[in-house]
């Protein structure tokens, strides 16, 4: 019969931390904002197929497009800023699927706000580099990601850094033109 106070009194601990979970779980939430973008990258990772381009400034006005099929299959193009094919190759394993990686890459990110049509994501170039480099590293690191038919279809990525005297900018464009069922409209 003396059991039934510490019934009780574990069933008050057990709501106290239920709604002190809650609670925290209210703040440390993500935002609407957030749950778009890793569904979208989520949903991304998970088509069929997926075909797109991407550039960077270390390209020199080279694009590369692609066509990604599931579960591990990749065939890429790179065109020069003549619009002259300058190679093609087929990859197959971890290899085809690095070419999902700008969206893989999205999962890890914690916060975005949206900004226009994009939602965006300003962190510390610092965060870049292992932690024994971080004091000498200054500057962001930018990325903006468009959603379309639920999915993400664009990633754009934008270092703006400085490491000690070496001042480093590099930029990456990643734009999906199809993923499964969804075709960007031009």
């Amino acid at each position: 019969m003396r059991r039934f106070p510490l019934a009780f009194l574990l069933v008050g601990a057990m709501s106290l931390l239920a709604a002190g979970g809650a609670v925290l779980g209210a703040f440390e939430a993500p935002t609407g904002y957030d749950l778009a973008v890793h569904n979208g990258a989520g949903e991304t990772l998970l088509a069929t197929r997926v075909a797109g381009s991407y550039t960077s400034n270390q390209l020199s006005g080279t694009i590369v497009k692609f066509v990604f099929t599931a579960p591990d299959h990749v065939a890429e193009e790179a065109v020069a800023p003549s619009g002259k094919v300058e190679a093609r190759r087929r990859l197959t394993g971890p290899q085809a699927s690095a070419v999902l990686g700008p969206v893989r890459g999205l999962l890890s990110i914690r916060t975005f706000f949206p900004r226009g049509h994009y939602f965006e994501n300003v962190e510390p170039a610092r965060d870049l580099v292992p932690p024994s480099q971080r004091a000498a590293v200054t500057g962001t690191y930018r990325t903006r990601v468009q959603l379309g038919g639920g999915y993400v279809v664009g990633v754009f990525l934008r270092v703006e850094a400085t490491d000690g005297s070496q001042h480093i900018a590099d930029t990456v464009d990643y734009r999906l033109s199809s993923v499964d069922g969804w075709a960007r409209s031009h």
